[in-house]
């Protein structure tokens, strides 16, 4: 395997035509198919129709993923379906030699790792209607999904300074002076800071383990019931992390307008817990990790639209409802948002 090249989040990768998509599924899986580009934040994924082949998606990787990444995500796959067989995620398919992961010249491009995974059939999440119900289900999902993650350990799960690691809000912080309204950029800071100061020390204490770290709208997949949940998507950003992280990165998107800012995401815990109980210093802190979150993606994403112009509509999707989220939560205590949770997990 070849060394990465570049910066993944900082560096845009080189392109890669339709055609040479193509080309590759046909060399190296034997069949002739059409594909789809689909955008994405680091990589280049295309949709594979063929006739008589199962629906899939070619995943060439950004060339500075390092190799022990993708073999990660890929070993990930591989032991979810073998804990939990019956849990709807993707699937690595073959190539006609037999590899799960290859490690090809892509167009005039450096080396990059490329993969075929089985495509989830469905509605994405943030193209359905939200329900009470489906805030339960999401949950439920989610800690079946860190439960086949739990006995679950790689190499490169330590996450390199991924920037997307609740645990990196230092390391994001100068980014907010890129957020041009004051206002919003103040509150940021504010909730980062808080943050930093109050609760990252002691994260170390808390429960870890391997975790999806980016169970959000785009990477859900639901039913024609919208209730339903019908897989999860893209493990690009798995590390080694604390739980509760994990949990409030998914609930960080659990808001409805018109109702208490917080009602989602109690729901979102109550499901969780029903597969995994939540211990008392992850319900403590639930609500300052759901703030950190949507601070990180705020700052995160704002930042990336600027370096990546073309991708603006992409990264910048959602965004609108993310800061309304977090005005909203502007106002209440840690100590109100842990009453309210414990009483939605019947805790005393």
């Amino acid at each position: 395997m070849s060394d990465a090249v570049g910066d993944v989040l900082s560096d845009g990768p080189p392109p890669v035509s339709d055609a040479e998509a193509v080309r590759i599924i046909r060399r190296h899986w034997g069949i002739s198919a059409h594909v789809e580009p689909l955008v994405s934040e680091r990589d280049h994924n295309f949709r594979v129709q063929a006739e008589g082949f199962r629906e899939s998606v070619l995943k060439i990787a950004h060339p500075a993923e390092p190799r022990s990444v993708t073999n990660f995500q890929t070993a990930a796959l591989r032991h979810i379906a073998l804990v939990d067989p019956t849990l709807a995620v993707p699937a690595v398919i073959p190539s006609l030699g037999g590899a799960e992961e290859l490690d090809l010249e892509v167009g005039d491009g450096p080396r990059r790792v490329v993969r075929l995974l089985t495509f989830l059939p469905g509605t994405l999440l943030k193209d359905a209607p939200r329900s009470a119900t489906q805030d339960v289900r999401l949950g439920a999902f989610l800690a079946r999904l860190n439960r086949a993650l739990r006995g679950f350990f790689h190499p490169a799960a330590g996450g390199d300074g991924l920037l997307w690691d609740l645990r990196q809000i230092p390391a994001v912080r100068d980014r907010t002076s890129l957020i041009g309204d004051p206002s919003r950029r103040h509150l940021a800071e504010r909730v980062m800071d808080e943050a930093a100061a109050e609760l990252l020390p002691r994260l170390p204490a808390f429960r870890a383990q391997v975790v999806h770290n980016d169970f959000n709208l785009s990477n859900v997949v639901v039913d024609e019931d919208p209730d339903v949940i019908a897989g999860a998507l893209d493990f690009g950003d798995m590390l080694h992390a604390p739980l509760i992280c994990d949990i409030a990165t998914a609930a960080a998107y659990r808001w409805t307008p018109g109702e208490h800012p917080l009602e989602g995401v109690a729901r979102f815990a109550r499901g969780f817990d029903s597969v995994t109980q939540l211990e008392d210093e992850e319900i403590e802190n639930l609500f300052i990790l759901v703030g950190c979150r949507l601070a990180l993606t705020l700052v995160l994403s704002n930042w990336q639209a600027i370096r990546f112009p073309e991708k603006i509509d992409y990264v910048l999707r959602g965004n609108e409802d993310l800061w309304s989220f977090l005005d909203s939560i502007a106002g209440i205590s840690n100590a109100q948002a842990t009453r309210m949770f414990r009483a939605a997990l019947e805790r005393r």
